[in-house]
């Protein structure tokens, strides 16, 4: 095709302006309607062509965001001609956008690059809402109308999460490498996340001229800011690329702060290795739009869960998430509270003081809450065989094992948790419904959990939250995710009931005096313990709830550790290796999580449930991109170095 051709008899081709997944896309001139308009071919497919149907993915995601004021409008759809390229059934006809993608226009001062960062959020809150994750967030699929309003573009790569249907439908999922999540680079299913990584990676490089990858971008500002591959002196292009792709799956992120000022605890938030611990768009299109000085319009447009205690996830055990910040404070608190979460150096705000035996509040003392009064096992049992484990995992949670009615191998069972997070309450435009008078705020769509945060009166005061988990376990359960949900919210009544008359009650019975419930898991580790993994040392914890589990990571490595407490009947530890160190029997677990070497050093056994033994041991994992030989040492120093500050076990 050449300048002057003519499309469906009134579109006349005049220029190439970029180029899509399925070729060039044009500048052309409506001769109806008057005005420029853009030209996209569809996408071919794997061997050139996808059938006709299929291939209207891109279209029917477009039309579904049409009048959205920072999406680009879909204005028709025309067949092709026949000497249109190869495998091409379609062309899209869009709004025509007069600069271009951002990756070729100028470098933007802070402000104005989080302006249009906060007109993107906008845009993929819509689309997180609608079910989308774009999937191919970078300068060069965003434009800006005559006007200057930011709109996102190009849709070939979305993927449709709540129905697990791929825009894009064949192949693998489609991303940049220099602007994707870690979880997209690593190949796992887009998710919401993903595109606030990539957000975040495009707001910087709006600013500098280059994502926040470090040396790991090109030097050409121009070239970083397409995402293309270029060689370096004495290196190929698939050298480069396989760099960018190894640096893509590790999360490599080094913010440049001198450059891009007020925007780096904003960007470092949204550019968490952590999925769950990132804000979600509409939080991350209020503080973009704090430090452009405006009011952000994204909040009203999703009523998704925040991403905190949420949307945790990741072995061995979730990590802390994002706090959230209290709504009547407006933007600009928005961005102060975020500003003290960085400059403290850890993930969330500083843990408050202890609480004594006798706090009072709805949840109260965590140490001698009894989360497993919550459970309403009639009815559970009317959904399967029930049984309340109330010695197991770390003491801020109740499990609940539902089996499917009968027991017997073969047949599903479900996980039920109920766990203490830190966190103050959601705005309310994130709280979808309540449950008994607990406000609810639902988690992720997944296929084999349902989870929801159930924030109690006063939680204000107490910054406590309740996170409820229903987690398929092995075989698939009837009914799927919904009948997770269904259990979900029938514990979810359970709870409601209990807190309609009160607190959570409290334990029984004084939990031992030995107990690690009364110790601090990150007071076992101190520098010299942390320079067993050497990329960590001066790294700040995330630091659970009571202190009694401590995470450090290091973006530039990949490595990560933590210290936790856990409890567990003894022959439920995985294989492994067992050592004494410093009196303590220690199991060495080699490969029991991908790329991780865990250690359990086993503290004392106690009499438990149902006069079963179970013990409490210190649980330690190290992981990274590093042999498992070397990541078993680690974990082993890292065990002898927690070991020896252990109190007696009595």
């Amino acid at each position: 095709m050449r300048p002057g051709d003519e499309l469906a008899g009134k579109y006349v081709l005049r220029e190439v302006i970029g180029r899509g997944r399925g070729g060039h896309v044009w500048r052309a001139h409506d001769r109806w309607a008057g005005g420029d308009v853009a030209l996209k071919p569809g996408q071919p497919g794997a061997g050139g062509a996808l059938p006709f149907e299929a291939s209207l993915g891109e279209p029917r995601a477009l039309a579904k965001f049409r009048g959205h004021p920072h999406v680009v409008t879909l204005l028709n759809v025309v067949e092709a001609s026949p000497d249109a390229p190869a495998g091409t059934s379609h062309w899209l006809v869009l709004e025509y956008m007069p600069g271009g993608g951002l990756d070729r226009g100028r470098l933007l001062p802070p402000e104005e690059a989080a302006r249009v960062g906060a007109q993107l959020a906008d845009a993929l809150a819509a689309l997180h809402e609608g079910g989308i994750v774009h999937c191919d967030v970078k300068p060069a699929n965003v434009g800006r109308d005559h006007r200057g309003t930011a709109k996102l573009l190009d849709f070939g790569a979305a993927y449709r999460f709540r129905d697990t249907a791929t825009v894009t439908v064949n192949g693998p999922f489609s991303f940049t490498p220099d602007y994707a999540a870690p979880e997209m680079a690593k190949g796992h299913i887009p998710r919401p996340a993903s595109d606030v990584f990539s957000l975040a990676a495009t707001v910087h490089a709006l600013v500098t001229g280059a994502p926040p990858r470090g040396d790991a971008a090109p030097d050409d500002a121009t070239t970083a800011r397409t995402g293309e591959s270029r060689a370096g002196e004495g290196r190929t292009e698939e050298d480069d690329e396989a760099l960018r792709r190894w640096r893509a799956e590790q999360g490599v992120v080094r913010v440049d702060t001198e450059r891009v000022g007020p925007l780096a605890p904003v960007l470092e938030a949204m550019l968490r290795r952590d999925p769950g611990a990132r804000p979600d768009a509409a939080e991350a299109g209020r503080l973009l739009a704090a430090v452009a000085g405006e009011e952000s319009t994204s909040g009203a447009r999703t009523a998704g869960p925040g991403p905190d205690a949420t949307t945790g996830e990741g072995p061995p055990s979730p990590r802390r998430r994002w706090p959230w910040a209290v709504g009547a404070a407006g933007a600009a608190a928005l961005l102060a509270a975020l500003l003290v979460v960085v400059d403290g150096g850890g993930d969330d705000a500083e843990e408050p003081a202890a609480p004594t035996a006798g706090e009072a509040g709805v949840i109260g003392d965590p140490r001698t809450a009894d989360l497993c009064a919550l459970v309403d096992v009639p009815a559970l049992s009317q959904l399967g065989d029930v049984r309340v484990d109330t010695d197991f995992g770390n003491f801020d949670q109740c499990e609940v094992i539902l089996n499917e009615e009968g027991g017997g191998e073969g047949q599903s069972r479900v996980d039920v948790s109920l766990q203490v997070r830190p966190g103050a309450p959601p705005e309310a435009s994130r709280v979808t419904r309540e449950i008994g008078g607990l406000a609810v705020v639902p988690g992720e769509p997944a296929a084999d959990e349902c989870r929801m945060t159930l924030v109690p009166p006063g939680a204000e005061e107490e910054e406590r939250v309740l996170l409820l988990r229903a987690t398929e376990e092995d075989d698939p359960v009837a009914g799927g995710a919904a009948m997770l949900c269904n259990i979900a919210d029938t514990a979810a009544r359970g709870v409601a009931a209990v807190l309609a008359e009160g607190a959570v009650p409290r334990l029984p019975a004084a939990r031992a005096e030995e107990s690690l419930v009364w110790e601090s898991a990150c007071g076992l580790v101190d520098r010299e313990a942390l320079a067993a993994v050497p990329e960590l040392v001066g790294d700040e914890p995330e630091v659970g709830l009571m202190e009694w589990s401590c995470e450090w990571a290091d973006d530039d490595s990949g490595m990560e550790a933590k210290v936790s407490f856990h409890r567990d009947q003894p022959d439920s530890l995985p294989d492994g290796e067992w050592r004494a160190l410093n009196g303590y029997d220690t199991l060495i677990a080699a490969g029991n999580e991908p790329e991780t070497c865990s250690a359990f050093v086993a503290y004392r056994e106690y009499g438990g449930q149902d006069a079963d033994t179970y013990a409490e041991t210190v649980r330690l994992y190290v992981r990274g991109p590093r042999a498992m030989d070397e990541l078993c040492g680690g974990v082993t120093e890292l065990a002898t170095q927690v070991s020896r500050r252990l109190p007696p076990a009595g």
